[in-house]
């Protein structure tokens, strides 16, 4: 080989050397996948002193994201998942505990829940992040059930380093439900059964890797 050729092959290699040799770089678990998880861990965003988007009215999103990941729950446990919540009251989970919570399971996915908020009054929409590509189906699969679900729409799917997807072993993804800074988005999203509509297509979303059920739990996890 030529030094020209070395060189060339050595910078080649870079991104691969830095994925491995940057601190705090998850790098995607192999066996970790859509097409095996049978534990999902649902993610409310916010939580205790972080009150997450201020709404035009009503609920703060840090209560909306709970109640949401409370509907979710139960529909997932009636499709064969086991579901862990990483929170379940009004308290702060550090985001470190949060993907810890992921990691420490083998067989897990990851769903982060949120709701948005912009300066400009008249955004709206739904959509979801993902960080390592292998997790971008999942993203996709949630956003494509959850994209119309109360007459709003998609802002697609998009690649996010965001603490809870970087630092996750696991298939990951963060949804964005809506703007509650959207006066006409968030009277619908205050409403129970528009919360309720959501969950059930989240899970639809969730499921739909693997034909709406849980596959066979695996050992270990």
């Amino acid at each position: 080989m030529t030094q020209r050729a070395f060189m060339n092959c050595a910078l080649r290699s870079l991104p691969v050397l830095a994925l491995l040799l940057l601190p705090g770089c998850a790098l995607f678990e192999e066996g970790a996948s859509l097409s095996n998880f049978h534990t999902v861990v649902l993610d409310p965003g916010h939580g205790g002193y972080d009150n997450g988007a201020k709404a035009v009215r009503g609920l703060p999103e840090k209560m909306l994201t709970l109640d949401v990941a409370r509907r979710v729950k139960p529909l997932l446990e009636a499709r064969g998942y086991h579901v862990v919540m990483t929170r379940t009251t009004d308290v702060f989970i550090p985001l470190g505990t949060r993907t810890a919570i992921s990691n420490s399971r083998s067989d897990a996915a990851f769903v982060s829940i949120h709701f948005n908020s912009a300066s400009r009054r008249a955004a709206n929409g739904v959509e979801t992040y993902y960080y390592n590509p292998r997790s971008a189906p999942l993203a996709r699969n949630i956003l494509n059930e959850i994209a119309t679900c109360y007459g709003s729409h998609s802002r697609g799917t998009k690649y996010a380093r965001y603490y809870v997807l970087h630092h996750n072993q696991r298939p990951a993804t963060l949804l964005e439900l809506g703007f509650v800074s959207n006066a006409q988005e968030n009277n619908l999203l205050q409403n129970p059964s528009v919360r309720q509509r959501l969950a059930e297509k989240i899970a639809t979303g969730i499921s739909r890797g693997h034909g709406g059920r849980a596959p066979v739990a695996t050992s270990g996890g």
